[in-house]
């Protein structure tokens, strides 16, 4: 190890680190699948089904969807894996990186280059992703969060659930679709930190999550989450439902890691300016892929060769 201005740099990173890493990413690419698929038939559903149980009903019975939602049930094991190894504020930041991997899967599907606005935003979000990732300790903290700090915090997260998808309702297109992807934003937040007690209670038993209230909450936040994710997919705009999604799962993710678990970002003085330039940056090109991405399926869906099946 090197000592440098007081931190501890890790020169050859642990293998524990490294396989947080791997699976980090590993799941990002599952959610960045389940983005592309599910929203190509999410959009097709009519607006009366918008943030109600029967949207869902609609949806299972289109397989590309049900492929997407698949992605999505392996991602969530491979993310509890990465939490299992590493901090929230360290592991989810690098899931953000699923919106670039959704720009080039969208490529793929409609044979169209990514343009050179977007080629700068994935530098940007990957040089952002690595000096944020530099001032962040990689392991430590607590897996769960005192009950006192959920009191406080739990009520904030359903205010701010609750106001956005109030605002979501007097709006239409892209507004409507901002308004509900922060709110699954948040709630899929929540849910990565309640991950993180549930793989915490099932290391003293398959069956030892039972008398603890995280793993109910966690299944809540998740299906909540997932109805607001699809109502705001069904908007059709991709670029605002899922550009602010995938800016608030991380933010929200690492705000309650920072506040709830102890978790620490080890920097002083100047390193906070990198730190926040850093969001700032990860924030900005996060939704000028998001738009991109939403650019390029706006195309497949055009395509006569990609046009959707009606629904039977």
């Amino acid at each position: 190890m090197l000592q440098i201005k007081g931190r501890v740099i890790v020169t050859l990173m642990s293998g524990q680190v490294v396989l947080a890493i791997a699976l980090a990413v590993l799941t990002a690419f599952l959610y960045a699948l389940s983005n592309v698929l599910q929203f190509m038939e999410a959009e097709q559903v009519p607006d009366e089904y918008s943030l109600r149980l029967g949207l869902i009903a609609r949806l299972v019975r289109r397989p590309r969807w049900l492929v997407g939602y698949a992605a999505d049930v392996f991602g969530f094991f491979t993310l509890a894996a990465a939490l299992s190894l590493a901090a929230v504020v360290f592991v989810m930041p690098i899931i953000a990186s699923g919106i670039l991997m959704a720009l080039f899967l969208g490529a793929a599907l409609t044979h169209r280059s990514v343009p050179r606005s977007d080629w700068l935003a994935a530098a940007v979000l990957s040089v952002g992703l690595a000096a944020f990732l530099y001032e962040v300790a990689p392991t430590g903290g607590r897996d769960l969060a005192p009950a006192g700090r959920w009191i406080v915090a739990g009520p904030a997260v359903v205010v701010g659930i609750g106001v956005c998808i109030a605002c979501a309702q007097g709006v239409r297109g892209r507004p409507r679709g901002a308004f509900l992807g922060v709110a699954a934003g948040i709630a899929f937040g929540v849910a990565a930190v309640l991950t993180k007690a549930l793989v915490h209670h099932l290391q003293d038993g398959i069956f030892a999550w039972v008398d603890h209230w995280e793993p109910y909450v966690m299944v809540a936040a998740s299906i909540g989450g997932l109805v607001v994710a699809q109502s705001a997919l069904q908007t059709g705009a991709l670029g605002a439902a899922v550009g602010a999604s995938e800016a608030m799962i991380p933010i929200t993710a690492a705000a309650l890691g920072l506040g709830l678990l102890d978790e620490r970002i080890e920097t002083v003085g100047a390193g906070w300016v990198i730190v926040t330039i850093a969001v700032v940056a990860v924030v900005w090109a996060i939704l000028v892929l998001a738009r991109g991405e939403e650019l390029l399926l706006d195309v497949a869906g055009a395509s006569p060769t990609l046009a959707l099946e009606p629904e039977g």
